[in-house]
């Protein structure tokens, strides 16, 4: 069960597990835009102040004093009583947003800026606490138009700047984002100016924006500004490894995570982390030990087990990785991950019946995942229920309409069903999708031969194996062919190199056998002879494999079902993870 590629745990959505204590102030809060910074208490621009507005003016100063000093009620009554004598204080509504959003109040807020914007359409202030307030409620798109009208009004105007540069950094927008966060910062190509700032949340999001842009030179060297800054302080040192770690820097996020244990030893969060740095590393024996050591921090740490059992697995005991496994859905049975990685073992194994369950759990649990689906319908598949695995390909086709994998999938269940005419349409469909899909094109290459179709199954089988050289399928079915055909001498380069692409497979050795005979050769046949009669046996004790013999009529009709897409045949050294 060892892993092909270098990171499962990166490619799952929340893998790195955060620290409560370890966190920056949110992005968001620092626009929040109050006192004389925003102008919500400013004095009306007049060359002369009537009595009644220097009123309003002292009382929303006396407001925005009870605010500041966390009494927020005070504030709100404040304000309140400046409404209740000028109904159209721009400031004043604007101010009162500012301390419902405080209390939490967010769509009283929201009315508020709105009638403070009604009053004064061009009201910065009233527009930038509003962007803060979309944005924190998930309204991006909105956010982003509010901030882009506070620039256009006040260029300078540091907190749009800020917040717009996160906004377009969340929407993986990197260009727009970074010239608006260096200028935020006061940083050129990840080096601080002598008048850029020591704020670390702001420091910390242009580390995470250069390296999602591929700018890893900045990235680093603005890094380590951050971690001088941080000193000893275990918070931003751990937060920072984070942010690297997302970014795939694992070297320096090892770094960071061992600062942070040396501070704050025996914390589970950071010895996890720590464990899934060392595994993208590939050194799976720290790995193994900070996984451990997590353990001993939290022992029913369901996430720690799931890692540890593809740790594990990869330093080559798929069966103690196994049980860890076992142990994640134990104490998680929601666990979805777990579920599918419990399913892929038991599919490695050749025990598609028992996978079905676990694959049907982590389908449940999360429908989203393609690769859940997929991994179902093959287990359908291997369990020779091809009725099953017709209804989940077909239904995953559905859902993922430009998946080509699905369609051929789709096709190869209801070719082993004998549905031809169904079979054709699917591996059409994914050819539509992927032209060059080897596969569908020796499949179809396959049925026109069933169909005596023997012109249009040479051409399509042959253009397979120019599509890929390394196809067993159609290698084995073009020296079929050409053996039915009775063309012997062609035969034979393309019968052994299929049986160099598959050396278990009887099929072909029983088709070089039958060309040899034709051509006289019999100490040749006989050794294919030989050979094919030990597969075939050792075929008959053993586990089924992948591209099972089907028998369509008399021993020499064998024909084997051709092996299924690496994406899809659960073969590979590592487990996938979704």
């Amino acid at each position: 069960m060892k892993c092909q590629h270098k990171s499962p745990f990166s490619q799952v959505a929340g893998a790195w597990r955060v620290f409560g204590i370890f966190v920056f102030v949110s992005i968001f809060c620092w626009g929040i835009c109050c006192g004389q910074s925003s102008g919500v208490a400013a004095a009306p621009a007049q060359r002369t102040q009537h009595p009644t507005s220097r009123a309003n003016s002292q009382a929303l100063n006396e407001a925005l004093a009870s605010l500041e000093a966390g009494k927020l009620e005070d504030a709100e009554l404040a304000t309140r009583k400046v409404i209740a004598a000028s109904p159209r204080n721009s400031d004043a509504h604007t101010l009162l947003g500012v301390i419902l959003d405080q209390l939490g109040r967010s769509a009283d807020a929201e009315r508020e800026y709105q009638s403070a914007l009604k009053i004064q359409p061009n009201s910065v202030a009233a527009l930038s606490n509003l962007g803060v307030l979309l944005a924190r409620t998930n309204r991006t798109d909105a956010a982003i138009a509010k901030f882009e009208m506070v620039l256009r009004l006040d260029p300078n105007h540091a907190k749009a700047i800020f917040n717009l540069g996160a906004l377009y950094a969340a929407r993986g927008n990197y260009q727009s984002a970074i010239p608006l966060l260096e200028r935020a910062a006061g940083i050129s190509r990840g080096e601080v100016s002598a008048s850029g700032t020591a704020d670390r949340a702001l420091i910390l999001t242009l580390v995470n924006v250069y390296a999602h842009a591929g700018r890893r030179e900045e990235a680093l060297k603005l890094s380590n500004r951050l971690e001088q800054l941080s000193g000893d302080d275990s918070r931003a040192l751990f937060t920072l490894g984070l942010s690297l770690a997302e970014a795939h820097e694992y070297a320096a996020a090892v770094r960071l995570f061992q600062r942070t244990d040396a501070l704050r030893p025996g914390t589970y969060e950071v010895l996890y982390n720590l464990g899934l740095a060392f595994y993208n590393l590939d050194r799976l024996n720290e790995a193994s030990k900070a996984m451990h050591s997590a353990l001993a921090a939290e022992p029913r740490a369901s996430d720690a087990y799931y890692r540890l059992g593809l740790i594990t697995s990869a330093q080559g005991d798929s069966n103690a990785g196994f049980e860890f496994l076992l142990k994640a859905v134990e104490i998680r049975p929601e666990f979805a991950e777990a579920n599918f990685m419990v399913g892929e073992e038991l599919l490695r194994r050749r025990l598609p019946d028992k996978s079905i369950e676990f694959y049907e759990r982590a389908l449940a649990q999360d429908h989203s995942k393609a690769i859940y689906q997929l991994r179902l319908g093959v287990a359908y598949f291997r369990s020779q229920r091809y009725d099953r695995a017709r209804e989940v390909f077909g239904g995953a086709a559905k859902e993922f309409p430009d998946n080509a994998n699905f369609y051929f999938l789709l096709g190869y269940a209801a070719r082993a069903e004998g549905r031809y005419d169904e079979a054709v349409s699917a591996f059409i469909q994914a050819l539509r999708l992927q032209p060059d899909n080897a596969d569908a094109m020796a499949s179809l290459g396959y049925i026109s031969s069933q169909r005596g179709e023997n012109i249009e199954a040479e051409r399509l089988l042959r253009r397979a194996i120019a599509l890929d050289p390394d196809g067993f399928a159609a290698h084995h079915d073009l020296g079929r062919l050409l053996v039915k055909l009775k063309k012997y001498d062609e035969a034979l380069p393309v019968l052994n190199r299929g049986a160099e692409l598959n050396k278990k497979d009887p099929g072909v050795h029983y088709q070089l056998f039958l060309a040899y005979s034709r051509l006289k050769k019999k100490v040749e046949a006989d050794r294919e002879l030989v050979a094919f009669k030990e597969l075939n046996e050792a075929s008959k004790h053993g586990a089924t494999p992948l591209g099972m013999a089907v028998k369509a009529g008399p021993a020499n009709e064998m024909e084997a079902l051709p092996p299924l897409p690496t994406s899809a045949s659960g073969e590979t050294k590592r487990p996938i993870t979704p």
